[in-house]
């Protein structure tokens, strides 16, 4: 059979190539096994890495999931096995799974629902930086009662262990309740935990934060009142007891419904609450409360506005910044669409920035939803979202400093712009002013898995310091060509060795070779199937690169 090779030359500037892809297009696989991943959840490793976690569907052969984990380096290089270790593939379904990093060492704990035993229970799981689980072999039972357990979330005690909070069916409604687990895995507190809230009627989705005193501060919906939900929330001390009003304070009991609490800490013992607010009962809006570390409202009773925008407001998150106060970002549909809109608020509740928010988001999108928020480590803020086009959702970030102005390219920086769906992304600080993303990715077309990428502080996907003077340009002939095609320097003025590295669309290395200076690159297409494939060019003595791209038909 004939085989034709059609030739689309992609020159970019002459950067350094590492093993994180700076292609939007192409980014990093961080899990590519069979059957979907998905649920993805990530923490810094405390050494400008990050440590990823997702329910996992390779092993399903009757409807279960199980938990895996990857660690990528702060140079993008996968740490542990290709496509992640099993933190737990025992029978049956492992799922909803929830991470957080457990000190200094690069350790983290995950936890997560478990039908082992016929009905969901919470386990977890310590990793080390080099991924071996140091707890027992699938988790140890955090929480293992005849009713079920779910929705767990968890954070850091500060000493190795974790405290983590979940949804408990103990008493026929769900309820909220937690556990302390030490850095050697023993149960700290009440076997089965502690109850948080169990008012009558139903609590639900738990956040949990640290109170800087070895204890936890946590929020919830709440719908004692029979009628809507409202926002609670209470304090555990280290030893797992209640600091305030049994059952919890009430940080909001407005009319109408009030619901998707999230946490941060106020950087005085306290907490700063944030939710999705239907007190004027035509659309919801959102408040934001701060508690004292008494477990007092500090500033208007039920909570400040924080954008009353017409229409819809939801999905927000938000994160701490110090003295700077906090920001929070939320999908929005003041304009008839879903955008990503963004305010700061200070410590005393005060708006920062434009009244009803700063739109972040491309106002061309066609949607634009799912924000997430992390410092940038220097009094700022990154957010990043899902932003769809018409040939579906992509990945677009951007960064604010410590007053609220936005520092990349207006509309946000492309993460992934690969094809079909990227979905769900969350991100960590790389340690120096920039981000390392995850997300859920469809570029295969039949399942979701898992890739990575990252934006330095400059939102470039490449280090400022790895730009380099001079540029490479390069060649491909005969074209249109036969097997026999060559790729070549066109400009290696300083006669200099050079490398070449060929890879598939998944950013999987099919081909690397170093040359001389005088000599080509063969490309040999006898092992290639149809598809776009890129490529990178680097002198040797690391003092100039390039990039291509061609198209291979066969």
């Amino acid at each position: 059979m004939k085989k034709t090779l059609l030739i689309i030359l992609s020159l970019l500037s002459s950067f350094l190539f590492a093993q994180w892809n700076t292609n939007p297009l192409i980014n990093t696989p961080v899990c590519i096994a069979t059957k979907s991943q998905n649920n993805t959840h990530a923490v810094s490793d405390t050494k400008g890495g990050v440590i990823i976690a997702w329910d996992d569907n390779r092993n399903n052969v009757t409807g279960s999931s199980d938990i895996y984990a990857q660690r990528i380096k702060n140079n993008g290089f996968g740490k542990w096995t290709t496509n992640g270790i099993a933190v737990c593939s025992n029978t049956l379904t492992q799922k909803s799974v929830a991470i957080t990093g457990s000190g200094i060492d690069g350790s983290s704990i995950v936890a997560w629902e478990d039908n082992r035993a016929g009905n969901n229970d919470i386990y977890a799981q310590k990793i080390d930086s080099s991924g071996n689980v140091l707890w027992t072999l699938d988790g140890i039972a955090v929480c293992s009662k005849t009713t079920s357990q779910k929705n767990p979330k968890l954070i850091s005690d500060n000493a190795g262990g974790a405290i983590v909070v979940w949804e408990d069916s103990v008493n026929f409604y769900w309820d909220v309740y937690a556990q302390r687990i030490s850095s050697s895995g023993a149960l700290l507190w009440t076997a089965n935990g502690v109850a948080v809230c169990a008012a009558p009627n139903i609590q639900i989705n738990p956040k949990i934060d640290v109170d800087d005193l070895g204890g936890a501060i946590i929020t919830w919906q709440d719908k004692r009142n029979n009628i809507d939900y409202d926002i609670y929330a209470q304090r555990l001390n280290s030893t797992g007891a209640v600091q305030w009003a049994t059952n919890g304070v009430v940080v909001c009991n407005s009319i109408g419904t009030q619901n998707n609490a999230r946490i941060e800490p106020d950087g005085s013992n306290g907490a700063l609450i944030s939710w999705v607010d239907k007190r004027v009962g035509t659309d919801y809006d959102i408040y934001a409360q701060r508690i004292s570390s008494s477990g007092n409202a500090m500033w208007a009773a039920n909570g400040v506005v924080v954008c009353s925008a017409a229409y819809n407001q939801s999905a927000q998150d938000m994160k701490y910044l110090g003295s700077n106060g906090f920001v929070i970002a939320w999908k929005d549909f003041r304009n008839g669409k879903f955008d990503i809109y963004i305010q700061q608020l200070n410590l005393s509740g005060v708006a920062q920035l434009s009244n009803n928010g700063v739109l972040l988001s491309n106002s061309s999108s066609i949607k634009s939803i799912n924000p997430n928020t992390i410092s940038d480590g220097l009094g700022g803020s990154i957010i990043v979202w899902q932003d769809s086009t018409a040939l579906g959702f992509d990945v677009y970030s951007q960064k604010l400093n410590s007053t609220g102005i936005i520092q990349w390219t207006a509309g946000g920086v492309a993460v992934s712009t690969a094809t079909d769906d990227q979905v769900n992304a969350t991100h960590v600080t790389d340690g120096s002013g920039g981000a390392i993303y995850a997300w859920e990715d469809r570029r295969n077309t039949n399942d979701y898995e898992i890739y990575a990428h990252r934006l330095y502080s400059s939102g470039n996907a490449n280090a400022v310091s790895e730009i380099m003077a001079d540029k490479l340009s390069t060649t491909i002939y005969p074209n249109p060509v036969s097997n026999n095609s060559i790729i070549e320097i066109t400009n290696n003025a300083q006669r200099s060795n050079w490398e070449i590295v060929v890879f598939d669309i998944y950013g999987k290395q099919l081909k690397r070779q170093v040359l001389k200076a005088d000599e080509t690159f063969n490309l040999n297409t006898t092992d290639l199937s149809s598809g776009i494939y890129f490529y990178t060019v680097e002198l040797t003595n690391k003092s100039a690169s390039t990039k291509g791209k061609f198209i291979y038909l066969q």
